[in-house]
């Protein structure tokens, strides 16, 4: 059988599978595995999934999406899950190399920056994604009233009010999980000492009658309605925001891919019924907004060029006040939009104690990869180039002044000194190209793409939210930041040309956990260096301990939120 044709007939018979199911069943299930994600060591049936935030958003719309729906309610069945897991991974693979031999160079860049885009949830802190809401689109705020009728504002505490009006009911719907006869019967099963239908004839029946609805319709507190959100929010802008940011049940021919734009990813709530919505993936709802919006402002040419210049400058100001933060003793002098030649302007440059830090900053865009090898990376190179390679380049124009004797005069934008250089007091020297597009494992491993001369180190470069989060990390819970971020750059750029991670935590946290072992794999240049995607549990460790602050919350203050807060919790109770 033909490629084309095997992938045609499997999207056939996965799709008459999903489409015998109603919506709010098939979607309520894969969401609430999406909110609850199992462990992924954990021997089960949904851990088939490679790809599960990308997996189940695919299944979902093509349920939601499908010709003919069936009105079956999807209930868990091992047989079930496995059976659609191994359809979407045969689907997936379609668009991976099959053979050794036709693992070129190209193809295997080609199928990196494909799985990076379509197979990959990427870890980031839903902070991070509000904080960009505000800082990009606030100067644009008049044009958004006015197009959509929504500000700023609203669109970032509409986000914060979905997850605390989800909190409220998850907790009332879990309430019977605190009671003592709850957690008598949930050891028992667990030990064994009573199986499961024992235990519930001997729960008290409000208990198992909580439990057994739960169980029922695990999905229940993603539920919401107008009225939730009418309650502390403006109706007009509710009506709005729900108009624009979900979807519904209905025939949609045009999707039908695992590559194809999925329309709940700018979507991602579903209305079940006439004021009946269901949350795919609330963290979702700041990406979607941001997606949509910068896309509108970007189509308008008045504004394009604005916004993007915009997005740069933010840019700039994000990396450096990140920089500041960890960075700030007394020895260090830091250099913000600074001269080494005439008419070259350099975003950042740190000197402390001997060391110098060149930054570079790059807010272009990295496009959707096509699903044609040689198109595709032609415009993989093209926008590698525009970003890193650019980047590294301009740090190389500062770079080779310290390699020379003679004095660097650092100049602003007016030509006035404002520090002049010894290089002979600069021992090491460190390059840094921060994106604000991921590129995956064509950015972590640097020697695939990058340009360079075969004597000169490897620059660094990450992700703007890595950044911050390995940054922030190193401030709250490490002795002597400084040192330790300068000994993983030492490190770090050893490793190109030997590695393989598809996302920079990986690697940092790997640092974080093992810096000896990662100073030995590092100088190991015999030796392929692989860094699993369970290194990053130790940032969601620190982040739900308390250990990272960002700038934005991520839901408000319960009793601040509610002020006249008796009646709508009575209603809810």
């Amino acid at each position: 059988m033909a490629k084309n044709e095997r992938l045609e007939n499997t999207i056939d018979r996965l799709t008459n599978i999903v489409s015998r199911y109603e919506a709010e069943s098939f979607a309520g299930f894969f969401a609430y595995f999406i909110k609850r994600r199992p462990e992924d060591i954990v021997d089960i049936e949904l851990n088939k999934f490679q790809s599960k935030l990308k997996d189940f958003f695919y299944l979902i719309a093509l349920n939601v999406f499908a010709e003919n729906k069936g009105s079956e309610i999807f209930d868990f069945s091992p047989a079930a899950i496995s059976e659609l897991a191994d359809l979407v991974n045969v689907i997936r693979s379609h668009y991976h190399i099959q053979e050794f031999k036709d693992y070129t160079e190209d193809a295997a860049i080609h199928e990196m920056a494909f799985r990076n885009h379509f197979d990959n949830g990427v870890l980031s802190f839903v902070e991070q994604d509000l904080e960009k809401i505000r800082t990009v689109f606030l100067p644009f705020e008049d044009k958004l009233i006015e197009s959509f009728g929504l500000d700023v504002g609203f669109l970032i505490e509409v986000y914060k009010a979905t997850e605390l009006i989800t909190k409220i009911r998850f907790d009332q719907v879990m309430a019977f999980t605190h009671s003592k006869e709850y957690k008598e019967f949930h050891e028992k099963v667990h030990l064994k000492e009573m199986t499961f239908s024992e235990g519930i004839d001997q729960l008290p029946e409000e208990i198992s009658n909580a439990f057994l609805s739960f169980y029922d319709k695990t999905y229940t507190y993603l539920l919401f309605s107008k009225e939730d959100l009418y309650h502390t929010l403006d109706k007009d802008k509710v009506d709005k925001f729900l108009l624009l940011f979900s979807c519904k049940p209905s025939q949609l021919n045009s999707f039908r891919y695992y590559t194809d734009n999925n329309p709940l990813e700018l979507a991602p709530v579903l209305e079940i019924s006439e004021n009946k919505y269901l949350h795919i993936c609330q963290k979702q709802i700041p990406v979607a907004i941001y997606r949509r919006m910068y896309d509108f402002l970007s189509k308008d040419e008045n504004l394009k060029d604005k916004i993007r210049r915009h997005r740069e400058k933010e840019l700039e100001k994000k990396v450096t006040a990140t920089f500041r933060s960890v960075f700030n003793d007394s020895s260090l002098f830091l250099y913000e939009n600074y001269f080494v030649i005439d008419g070259h302007e350099q975003d950042l440059l740190i000197l402390t104690k001997g060391t110098a830090i060149i930054i570079e900053t790059k807010a272009s865009k990295l496009r959707e990869p096509f699903r044609d090898m040689q198109k595709a990376v032609v415009r993989l190179k093209d926008d590698f180039k525009e970003a890193v390679q650019y980047g590294y380049d301009q740090c190389k124009r500062v770079e080779k002044f310290f390699l020379g004797h003679a004095p660097l005069e650092i100049k602003d934008n007016k030509g006035k000194l404002l520090y002049t250089v010894n290089p002979s007091k600069i021992h090491s020297v460190f390059s840094i190209v921060v994106t604000l597009e991921r590129f995956g494992s064509l950015q972590t491993d640097l020697n695939l793409l990058l340009k360079k001369d075969s004597t000169d180190n490897y620059p660094w470069s990450v992700y703007i939210d890595d950044l911050e989060i390995f940054l922030l990390t190193l401030k709250h819970h490490r002795s002597n930041p400084q040192s330790k971020f300068l000994d993983f750059l030492r490190n770090r750029r050893l490793l190109h040309g030997h590695i393989y991670a598809i996302d920079e935590l990986d690697i940092c946290g790997y640092y974080l956990k093992q810096p000896k072992k990662f100073a030995e794999y590092a100088k190991r240049t015999d030796t392929l260096c692989q860094f699993s995607v369970y290194e990053q549990a130790i940032f969601d460790e620190i982040y739900h301990s308390g250990g990272l602050r960002f700038k934005e919350e991520p839901m408000p203050d319960f009793h601040r939120y509610f002020r006249s807060n008796n009646s709508y919790l009575e209603a809810k109770q």
